[in-house]
């Protein structure tokens, strides 16, 4: 056959057709135009490569990008370290948060604990640098390096640990002075709300007059005058507040309004269980006293005082030691810090509410 006809190459598809033409009295028919998925580039019919002298790479470029990464790496392992010792940090106190709120600070609990790291570093620093010059001085040398260093690591650990516990003590402080004067808030809601004044304002009525109790009922007030229904501010307050006797008369003050049932009669019977609740406590720290005040007779009064004797005594008979005005001494500052001890175990189990 002088013509075939041109069938479609495997695996191409025609994307087009050729424009027709005329050659004298012929007429040329518009041909198919085919491209393989996978097109190769046309092997050019001559191709010239020109002979070049080889040259040897530099090896230096490689190494210098093989070290940049290395530096960001160890860069990013650094920040990543911190990051983990202030997330360990966080969750050693769970509570830092709850904390910072009921306190007013604003910052987030991670940079509030990066900031205290960075002053708690700053202080050891500083006086590491003070301990060491003042043993260099003494002629110590590397024994006074050696004990500086060990000092601004304890030095570092206490004030960091300070630092941290500063809003949880300041809230617990801040819970007992409403713990303190929340009965007397409570009694004067009550009596207002039995007098037909509204709730609110009778929030209102307390929220000045009762110390750090009057704060909390403040702060009811000011969010409901910014626009939040009643209720829902009273279990924001309840939330963020450390006084359990806070939140048990206020969530029960949430519930009567959502469940339309009587204020008065459920604040009521609330402010009746806590005062049975802490006559039964002023009873256990007076059995606790009782306690306290045998031990700090026996150790504090009797037994320095007869021990000295005694050992006065029997130093006549057995030259074991001697009483010297140096035993005496150690013996008064022993009996000091007793009497520290015993004072702050009386003072931390003495209830903190009035009634």
């Amino acid at each position: 056959m002088l013509f075939k006809k041109k069938t479609a190459p495997l695996g191409e598809r025609p994307i087009g057709f050729t424009k027709p033409k005329r050659f004298l009295f012929f007429k040329i028919r518009s041909k198919p135009i085919y491209q393989a998925e996978q097109a190769k580039p046309a092997k050019p019919l001559f191709s010239f490569k020109p002979k070049l002298k080889t040259q040897p790479q530099p090896q230096a470029q490689p190494r210098v990008e093989a070290q940049a990464p290395a530096e960001q790496r160890a860069s990013k392992q650094k920040l990543s370290t911190l990051q983990s010792y202030i997330a360990k940090t966080l969750l050693k106190h769970k509570d830092l948060e709850a904390a910072l709120r009921e306190v007013g600070i604003k910052e987030t609990p991670y940079d509030f604990v990066k900031k205290m790291l960075v002053n708690a570093i700053i202080i050891s620093i500083v006086i590491t640098i003070a301990v060491a010059a003042m043993l260099l001085k003494f002629g110590l040398g590397i024994t006074g390096i050696i004990l500086s260093l060990a000092l601004g690591y304890a030095i570092f650990m206490a004030f960091f640990n300070r630092f941290l516990e500063f809003p949880m003590q300041k809230s617990k402080a801040l819970a007992k002075g409403v713990e303190r004067d929340i009965l007397f808030a409570a009694r004067d809601l009550v009596v207002s709300l039995r007098s037909g004044m509204p709730l609110f304002n009778a929030i209102t009525a307390v929220s000045t007059g009762y110390g750090d109790a009057s704060k909390e009922f403040a702060k009811i007030v000011e969010l409901v005058q910014l626009g939040m229904p009643i209720e829902q501010a009273i279990d924001r307050v309840s939330a963020e507040s450390q006084s359990k006797t806070f939140k048990r008369i206020m969530l029960q003050a949430s519930v009567s309004i959502k469940a339309g049932a009587d204020i008065v009669g459920a604040l009521q019977g609330v402010v009746d269980d806590v005062t049975q609740e802490r006559v039964i406590e002023l009873r256990r720290y007076g059995q606790r006293l009782n306690a306290l005040a045998m031990f700090y007779m026996l150790f504090g009064v009797i037994f320095p005082s007869m021990g000295i004797a005694v050992a006065a005594i029997l130093t006549t008979f057995i030259n074991i030691f001697s009483v010297t005005p140096t035993v005496l001494l150690f013996a008064l500052v022993g009996i000091f810090f007793l009497q520290i001890i015993f004072l702050n175990i009386m003072k931390s189990s003495r209830p903190v509410f009035t009634m």
